[in-house]
C-alpha cells in the first residue's frame, strides 16, 4: 500500500510577535547553518524546506520550525510507491535508490538549505530557550545620569525639577480669601478719551452704509494754461 507524502512549506510569514532577525538566527541555529544563507527563504513566496516526507516527519519539522517563529504549511505532494518483496535489489541499485530523492518543487534560491544531516527536536520542545544573543548596541555618555536609592518609588515620588525663576511681582495684589473675582471683578480705570466735540451722530434709523453722508469734493486746479501736443 502506498504512503502519502508531504512538503514542508514556508511562505515568509512569521508567528505574531516574532521579528525577522531573531527568527532567522534561531532557524540558522536549528539547521546549523549561516543565517545569511536563509535570507531568500524570508523574501516571500513558496519555499519548500523539506520535500516528500511522511506525515509524521512533516509534523516534526512543523513543530521545530514554528517554535523558532515561522508559520509552516504542510502540503500533500503525492504518494510513495508500494514496497515489493519479490526481489531484493543489488547493493549498487539499493544505494542509488536511497540517495536519488525526487527534487523538491521549490522556487530557485541562491543558497538552498541542506537538511540531510540535521535532527529535529521533539514536538513541543522549546528551542528558543537559548536563542542567539544579538550584539549590544553602543551606549553614549551616561556620566551625568544618577540612579535612585534601592527601593525608591520613582513613579509615586518623581524627582522634582528646580522651579523656574520668577520676575518681580511686588506690584501684584490678591483678592480677599473667598472673594468671587468673576462675579465681582475689580474695577478697571477707564482710559482717557480725547476731544470728540467735532463728532456728530446720524438720525435714529438712518442707513449710514447705504446712504453715507456726501463727502466734500477736492478743489480742481486751473488747467487753462495747459495744452496738448
Amino acid at each position: 500500500m502506498s504512503e502519502e507524502l508531504f512538503d514542508v512549506c514556508f511562505y515568509g510569514i512569521l508567528q505574531p510577535g516574532r521579528d525577522k532577525e531573531t527568527a532567522m538566527a534561531n532557524m540558522a541555529k536549528l539547521f546549523k547553518t549561516d543565517a545569511a544563507k536563509l535570507t531568500p527563504y524570508f523574501a516571500g513566496g513558496r519555499k519548500v524546506i523539506k520535500a516528500r516526507v511522511t506525515a509524521e516527519i512533516a509534523e516534526k519539522y512543523r513543530g521545530a520550525l514554528e517554535n523558532v517563529g515561522l508559520i509552516i504549511k504542510i502540503e500533500q505532494t503525492g504518494s510513495a510507491p508500494a514496497e515489493t518483496t519479490s526481489a531484493k535489489p543489488a547493493p549498487t541499485q539499493a544505494k542509488t535508490a536511497t540517495t536519488a530523492e525526487p527534487p523538491a518543487q521549490t522556487e530557485k534560491t541562491e543558497s538552498p538549505i541542506d537538511t540531510g544531516g540535521i535532527t529535529v527536536a521533539p514536538v513541543g520542545a522549546d528551542v528558543i530557550e537559548n536563542p542567539v544573543e544579538p550584539e549590544p548596541a553602543e551606549i553614549g555618555d551616561i556620566s551625568n545620569i544618577s540612579m535612585a536609592e534601592p527601593g525608591a518609588d520613582v513613579i509615586e515620588n518623581p524627582v522634582r525639577p528646580p522651579p523656574a525663576e520668577i520676575d518681580d511681582i511686588s506690584d501684584i495684589t490678591m483678592a480677599e480669601p473667598g472673594a468671587d473675582v468673576l462675579v465681582n471683578p475689580p474695577e478697571v480705570e477707564a482710559a482717557p478719551v480725547g476731544d470728540i466735540s467735532g463728532l456728530s451722530l446720524a438720525e435714529p434709523g438712518a442707513d449710514i452704509i447705504e446712504n453715507p453722508p456726501p463727502k466734500e469734493k477736492a478743489p480742481v486746479p486751473d488747467t487753462s494754461e495747459l495744452s496738448l501736443d
